[in-house]
């Protein structure tokens, strides 16, 4: 009976595992199929063991390190049933190393508190005005004075902390306050720090493969740490009164000043440089409920710029029969998309370039670089390669059958 049921796990993961690789991300977040209703992560031991039964004289399934997150899916006793994230296997955990926060649908220890501030006005008799919304302008839902303290939600970008005190939600000016340092089981407050100024999103489960995003935060905004750990990739947090979970890569313990736009780059009085496109791309999923990931580079590590359902409509700057590199004119946004859920209109279904290089040859390499690659051909100039992948600085190609790399300036 064991044995058939180490079996049925094993074959429901192969299954999840296939649907996740094959497909976008859904929406509505597929890891809820696995009966996941919290998410705990592994601390006080270097690796946990996974089981395939409660107890310690069930067999050993496989481990996962300090910092894994772990998806709960039942309880037994003194063990969790759980699905590891990292490796999508099934089986039992300990409780002693696995630590929650009780915002799931089962009893767990209570959530630590928000970071913490005080009312700080230069003027002892002044008050501070709690605003409904982030501006002068908003209605005023009350007024506090010095030595006020408050819980932390999250900030703008512009200079107001989100707040709760006595019972309200609001906003309060950020050089009226000061946060103070959490105090014994708080929650540390920490900075949003997106590469090159963008957003960071908000995610309903502890991982990029199967979550769905609540919301996107830009650099500077504040947000309170709930659960995480130094080795952990994702980090439970409090952002604009959600609660989810961030890359704590793009997290950072000290503020960080959100980067002020270069012209051209999204500057309100410059307009951006509008790229050369050729031909359409609508985002075609293959379940109408599915989101499709615009990402910054084209890797499926790169970073999420956003995502799209069914429909949306993009120009095409450059095709690829594997990526291909659009640019929507309603958002300014420009990344790849993969190819094989996109419908294409007006670019050849099989992309090519010829080869130009005064009459001698161009590397096709192994690798996008020069040091660590092997050359598996010289491709004379003038001729013609397919591409799969384009580049700045490489673009991937197929030259009579072989798959390879060459560099983007020699291709025309």
């Amino acid at each position: 009976m064991k044995t058939m049921k180490l079996r049925r796990a094993a074959a429901l993961t192969v299954a999840l595992a296939l649907l996740l690789g094959a497909y976008p991300v859904h929406a509505a977040g597929l890891l809820n199929q696995m009966g996941i209703y919290d998410y705990a992560v592994v601390t006080g031991t270097e690796a946990l063991n996974l089981r395939s039964g409660p107890g310690v004289e069930y067999d050993w399934l496989d481990r996962a390190p300090e910092g894994d997150w772990i998806g709960i899916r039942g309880e037994s006793g003194n063990w969790y049933a759980v699905y590891v994230l990292s490796s999508g296997k099934t089986g039992y955990m300990s409780k002693n190393f696995l630590t929650r926060t009780g915002n799931g649908n089962s009893p767990s220890p209570a959530a630590p508190a928000a970071a913490t501030g005080v009312v700080q006005n230069p003027r002892p008799t002044s008050f501070l005005n709690l605003r409904q919304y982030p501006s002068l302008a908003a209605p005023v839902l009350g007024i506090f004075y010095n030595g006020t303290v408050f819980n932390v939600l999250s900030s703008t970008a512009d200079g107001w902390y989100q707040v709760q005190i006595n019972g309200l939600t609001g906003y309060f000016r950020q050089e009226f306050v000061r946060i103070q340092s959490p105090a014994a089981g708080g929650s540390q407050l920490m900075y949003v720090s997106a590469p090159n100024g963008g957003k960071v999103n908000l995610r309903d489960a502890p991982t990029y493969l199967g979550s769905a995003i609540l919301s996107q935060h830009p650099t500077g905004t504040a947000v309170s740490l709930i659960l995480g750990t130094r080795r952990g990739t994702f980090w439970k947090v409090s952002a604009g009164g959600q609660v989810g979970y961030m890359d704590s890569a793009f997290l950072s313990a000290t503020p960080v000043t959100p980067a002020q736009p270069a012209p051209g780059a999204g500057n309100p009085h410059t307009p951006a440089a509008r790229p050369v496109t050729h031909g359409t791309a609508v985002v075609h999923n293959p379940q109408a409920r599915q989101l499709l990931n615009l990402r910054a580079q084209p890797t499926t590590t790169a970073r999420v710029i956003a995502q799209y359902g069914n429909g949306v409509r993009f120009e095409v700057i450059e095709p690829g029969e594997t990526w291909t590199k659009v640019y929507g004119a309603a958002t300014g946004n420009i990344g790849y998309f993969m190819t094989r859920y996109l419908t294409l209109a007006d670019v050849p279904a099989s992309p090519t370039k010829q080869v130009q290089n005064n009459g001698s040859y161009v590397n096709l390499r192994s690798a996008p670089n020069t040091q660590n690659s092997t050359v598996y051909a010289q491709v004379p100039s003038g001729a013609a390669v397919t591409v799969l992948t384009p580049g700045d600085a490489w673009t991937q190609v197929r030259y009579n059958g072989t798959e390879g790399y060459m560099m983007t300036a020699f291709l025309r």
